[in-house]
């Protein structure tokens, strides 16, 4: 398609067509610009650690030493009571030996051995008792600490579950977020595409709404190859517009450098259009 236009429409329809353009490249680099800016968000949300934080969590409470177990008995007491004991018997036989006779002394003996018998019974009943208050202990304790390090053990697997759950769930929600943080930028740039694209469509609506001019700015086209010459003496070209959105394809017209001032129309930004209408050389497509 050309743009094709005549007077005041042409003016009007160019001026509309730059700038669109010149809209659609700012809105371009606007784009690059937040879409950079989005693309460091996204890498940094990305990044952020959404592995159980329980993961590695340890029973404190496995493996506590049972200090009941390490408990000794006070043989020190029993000891010195049985050597007190002795001590007294042996006091009391000296004492004894003028007062009574053979046959007292051999009834005394026996006394004394029945009461150091009693007292070593007495000692080991002692030791006994020290020895069952200790096993009870440990037993006790040994009891404690099982009961705790079963708590403990589920306790950790309580929290390492949860972990898990509160992990899935961020995953999710930052996958889903990263989706609509890609889903929003294009939308966006789709948005401001159809916008700019829409202006120059209008353009080429105002453009095409008078069809006896056409951009012949020298400046804008590319591939020119002269074919003839009008009956008046302008040059007959082939040629390609550098910009596509201008016109597509091979068109076939003259240059605005080479007709009369009186024909060629000068739009604000500089590029020249011609009243075709006013020359013996025909504008159109040719391929």
């Amino acid at each position: 398609m050309s743009f094709i236009v005549a007077g005041i429409g042409a003016a009007v329809g160019v001026g509309k067509f730059f700038s669109a353009r010149k809209d659609k490249k700012k809105a371009q680099r606007e784009q690059a610009k937040a879409k950079a800016a989005m693309e460091k968000q996204k890498a940094a949300f990305a990044a952020i650690d959404t592995s159980n934080p329980f993961a590695g969590l340890q029973n404190q409470f496995a493996g506590l030493e049972n200090t009941m177990e390490d408990l000794t008995v006070n043989q020190q007491q029993a000891q010195f009571e049985a050597q007190q004991g002795q001590q007294q018997r042996a006091n009391i036989m000296d004492q004894m030996k003028g007062a009574a006779g053979g046959s007292g002394i051999a009834a005394l003996a026996q006394q004394m051995a029945q009461s150091g018998q009693l007292a070593s019974q007495q000692a080991s009943a002692s030791i006994g008792s020290q020895e069952a208050a200790n096993q009870k202990a440990a037993a006790t304790q040994a009891g404690q600490l099982q009961q705790m390090e079963a708590q403990g053990a589920t306790n950790i697997a309580s929290q390492k579950a949860q972990g898990e759950q509160w992990s899935t769930q961020m995953e999710t929600d930052k996958v889903s977020t990263l989706l609509g943080m890609e889903q929003g930028a294009m939308a966006g740039a789709q948005e401001r595409a159809d916008a700019a694209k829409a202006g120059q469509w209008d353009a080429v609506g105002d453009i095409a709404g008078s069809v006896t001019g056409a951009l012949s700015d020298r400046r804008l086209k590319k591939n020119i190859k002269r074919i003839g010459t009008s009956s008046s003496g302008i040059g007959v070209y082939t040629f390609e517009y550098i910009d596509k959105e201008i016109g597509e394809g091979i068109f076939q017209g003259t240059m605005s450098d080479e007709v009369p001032e009186s024909v060629v129309l000068k739009h604000s930004s500089g590029y020249d259009m011609i009243d075709y209408s006013k020359i013996d050389v025909e504008f159109k497509s040719i391929k």
